[in-house]
């Protein structure tokens, strides 16, 4: 039963079926604003340019991202009942998922590049503030994203046809354990229909790499959770017609990111960044801070609503 070349991709199908089902399940949960913490040179790219800035994972605080998410797929596949699968399957996915060989944690480490914006929950966290505030003496920003209209229609229609989506972060061990086995069990049956069939050892094998780096890119170990995060995901090696990689200068170090461009795709901010609030983070001159983001922003007409807010956080800068 060899699939023809061209036809439709079984295993793509069922991993978007498995996507669409997280998602779903995110927009349920999604508050009103998200929130994207930075400094004052982030604000003025971000609402002057109307770009956001995507990290690579790689230079993340988390030291541990995307690998503890491949860790968790690898214990999945490592504890799979391989009873009910035909022999073929079982010798397929044994000889993919061998600890000796490591070959899907290697080939991850060598050809991922996936690059992250991260959002809070809670518009005034006081460790993002301490993170932020070291950056200038003026202290951080917060800047309030909008998620009504549902989130299916932000970030998902971006300009030049990016693969772009927004994903709510899973800390919760059960949790996480839950939507990988929810991966497993949606693809293997695509191998299992004839396991010697090449182009469906293809299809697994590509859509079972897709799925592993989109699960891995929104999961955290659990001591990051006082965060909620979300995130938007962009990998780039999946992208025809690729972002450019710039570099910043941070903790010395060269940090490569993407500009995307994510305008809200309907009114009153149609083609514009969804922007509804700015929370001044702790500072010594609030004043000052205030008044410096109110004549920014009267450059702007059509942030002309966006809200001003000033921080509860006891925190001395």
């Amino acid at each position: 039963m060899s699939t023809p070349f061209g036809a439709a991709d079984p295993g793509r199908e069922a991993c978007l079926s498995w996507l669409k089902r997280r998602l779903d399940a995110d927009v349920q949960q999604a508050p009103d604003l998200l929130w994207h913490y930075t400094d004052a040179g982030g604000l003025l790219g971000i609402v002057g340019h109307e770009r956001l800035w995507a990290t690579q994972t790689s230079f993340l605080n988390d030291s541990t991202e995307l690998a503890y998410g491949v860790e968790l797929v690898t214990k999945a596949m490592a504890t799979y009942d391989p009873q009910y699968l035909k022999e073929g399957t079982a010798r397929f996915l044994e000889d993919v998922f061998d600890p000796q060989r490591a070959s899907l944690p290697r080939w991850l480490d060598a050809n991922l590049d996936v690059y992250v914006t991260c959002f809070c929950e809670d518009g005034d966290l006081l460790s993002q503030w301490r993170a932020y505030a070291g950056r200038d003496n003026a202290g951080g920003y917060a800047i309030g994203m909008g998620t009504d209209p549902p989130m299916q229609g932000w970030p998902q229609e971006s300009p030049g046809n990016h693969d772009v989506a927004i994903r709510r972060v899973l800390y919760d061990p059960v949790e996480q354990e839950a939507a990988c086995h929810e991966l497993i069990d949606t693809l293997v049956p695509i191998i299992d229909a004839d396991p010697e069939d090449p182009e469906l050892q293809k299809s697994f094998a590509r859509n079972l790499l897709s799925g592993v780096v989109e699960f891995a890119s929104w999961c955290k170990d659990p001591a990051f959770e006082e965060e909620h995060e979300w995130r938007i995901v962009y990998v780039r090696n999946n992208d025809g017609s690729k972002l450019p990689v710039r570099h910043r200068m941070s903790r010395g170090l060269l940090v490569p990111y993407v500009e995307l461009e994510l305008p809200c795709p309907v009114e009153p901010l149609r083609g514009h960044l969804p922007l509804q609030s700015i929370r001044l983070g702790p500072g010594p001159e609030p004043a000052l801070k205030l008044r410096g983001v109110q004549t920014f922003l009267s450059n702007f007409p059509h942030f002309a609503d966006v809200r001003l807010e000033g921080s509860a956080a006891p925190l001395r800068i």
